[in-house]
């Protein structure tokens, strides 16, 4: 007799509780094979966050790889998301049963309890051991023994208690981590949590961006944390023009908030937090805080926030510019000087040729309005008799041969 197991969930998403309990499961039943059934449409309870049902098949795919799952034969099926309309557990059971197969289906102590509300759990329970993976706080011993002997009773039940220690984990702990911006990699397969942050799964990046402006609003003035946020919905309205991977525009999003990190700080604080930091810088970076402010943010940032190197890259030369820039670089450096708060006329002039051209050839235009920025940078600090830093200089020069003198 081949003894096959079932084990559904929503697996929204799939965490290391599932892998644990699963493959207890499947060792405890002694089972031959372990279908894991992300469900369709479940009929007792909503589906929560942003994941489709393909999302979450590929995440419970990833769960239970053969890496995770060793030489144990277990199988993700697609059968129920596959069904039209809701997703009952008899009839999973009844396409899995077969003449010389018996099933075994794992069930929590929720289920349990409200087994008899399930739709056919006669046929259910003909076909199938229940598997209980009992939590004492949520099914105390006098409760189980009562709701068993009732099932045997009714239905001629068979139901075996698991040994297993559950793994505390839930899918809705994770979602509430996410949502926050906190962390959840404890609890998640590493290619899971990464295939979430990849498709902004549970609203992950809202959550991110949510908390990095929650410490910003402690950390700056109102005035320069109206300007971040301004800047990061001027770069949101740019990025629209580019065709960037979905990750590179999110963390330009995060460079975006975090560009003015250390802007605030005087001179002498940022000399400090340079040395604290480990920054080797020349002396034309610690000349002047508005310089300076460029290094030691991206490397807070990076400290801090973990900021990926492309957002440390384009924070790092946001206000000197330098030579073949990324496009993100170039954004980012745009968009902090053609913001809605900066009431300066060359401001709202590049900010309307952006605009007005930016359709036809973006790349090229993005080059040509950097250019603009740099023609002007260097021309104020000669008329102010201020020095120029070489990062600037070579900028300008770069963009002069690039695109001729336009």
């Amino acid at each position: 007799m081949k003894r096959v197991g079932i084990y559904g969930g929503s697996f929204a998403p799939p965490h290391k509780g599932h892998l644990k309990s699963a493959l207890s499961f499947y060792d405890e039943c002694a089972l031959d094979e372990l279908y894991i059934l992300p469900a369709g449409e479940p009929p007792h309870k909503t589906l929560q966050g942003n994941a489709g049902p393909e999302e979450r098949f590929f995440m419970t795919e990833l769960t239970f790889s053969k890496e995770n799952c060793g030489a144990r034969r277990i199988f993700v099926s697609d059968y129920e998301l596959k069904k039209a309309g809701k997703s009952y557990s008899f009839e999973t059971a009844e396409h899995f049963a077969a003449p010389g197969t018996e099933l075994f289906l794992a069930v929590g102590s929720d289920m349990f309890l409200s087994f008899e509300s399930w739709k056919h759990p006669e046929i259910l329970l003909r076909l199938c051991t229940l598997v209980l993976n009992r939590r004492e706080k949520d099914l105390p011993e006098q409760t189980f023994k009562e709701q068993k002997r009732r099932l045997e009773d009714l239905y001629g039940a068979r139901i075996l208690l698991s040994d297993f220690v559950p793994f505390r984990a839930s899918s809705t702990e994770i979602r509430e981590l996410l949502k926050n911006g906190e962390d959840p990699s404890a609890l998640l397969c590493p290619a899971v949590y990464d295939y979430i942050k990849s498709r902004n799964l549970f609203f992950f990046q809202e959550g991110q961006l949510a908390k990095i402006e929650e410490y910003l609003r402690n950390a700056l003035s109102a005035k320069r944390f109206a300007h971040v946020q301004s800047v990061r919905r001027e770069l949101e309205k740019m990025l629209s023009f580019f065709d960037l991977p979905a990750g590179e525009a999110f963390i330009l999003q995060k460079a975006a908030l975090l560009h003015d990190l250390t802007h605030e700080k005087t001179l002498e604080e940022q000399k400090e937090l340079a040395k604290d930091l480990r920054l080797s810088l020349s002396k034309e970076d610690l000349l002047s805080p508005a310089i300076l402010h460029q290094y030691t943010g991206a490397a807070l940032a990076e400290k801090l926030f973990s900021l990926e190197p492309s957002g440390v890259s384009a924070i790092a030369c946001h206000t000197t510019g330098k030579e073949n820039m990324t496009i993100g670089e170039m954004l980012l450096c745009l968009a902090d000087y053609i913001e809605e708060t900066r009431p300066y006329p060359s401001c709202r002039k590049l900010h309307d040729l952006f605009y007005k051209d930016i359709e036809e050839n973006p790349v090229e235009h993005l080059e040509f309005c950097m250019l603009l920025y740099l023609r002007e940078v260097v021309e104020n600090l000669r008329k102010k008799g201020n020095r120029i830093h070489p990062l600037t200089l070579s900028a300008l020069n770069f963009y002069e041969k690039k695109l001729g003198s336009l």
